[in-house]
């Protein structure tokens, strides 16, 4: 991995876990139209998510998801959309607005403090 790949791992906040979850996303799309739409969300984190949807959504839009197994229901913020893929839709980033170890329903690995760099 290069230097670059290797800061931006560095300034994650939390572990992602590769998943399926089924989800409902409510919000905007870009028309201003209001949206219910069944989605997955595909990497997962405390802070937020990878989700894939068949809108495209707003950048920097709150949305609220549900996840289908949990039944919670969290509010989060749009924080970057992908291009549009035929087969999947948009991969959509998003951030948790009260960041949670428990709104997905999985265990995430123990946070580690970086350790300081001595050169």
């Amino acid at each position: 991995m290069g230097s670059q790949g290797q800061q931006f791992r560095e300034r994650r906040r939390s572990e992602r876990v590769l998943i399926r979850i089924p989800i409902k996303v409510t919000g905007a799309d870009s028309m201003g139209k209001e949206v219910n739409l069944d989605a997955e969300a595909v990497v997962v984190s405390r802070h937020g998510a990878l989700i894939r949807v068949n809108a495209e959504l707003v950048p920097n839009a709150h949305i609220r998801i549900t996840n289908s197994f949990t039944r919670k229901e969290e509010t989060f913020r749009v924080v970057w959309i992908g291009e549009r893929k035929p087969e999947t839709g948009y991969d959509v980033g998003v951030e948790l607005l009260n960041p949670s170890d428990v709104f997905w329903g999985i265990s995430f690995p123990p946070v580690v403090e970086a350790k300081p760099q001595v050169t």
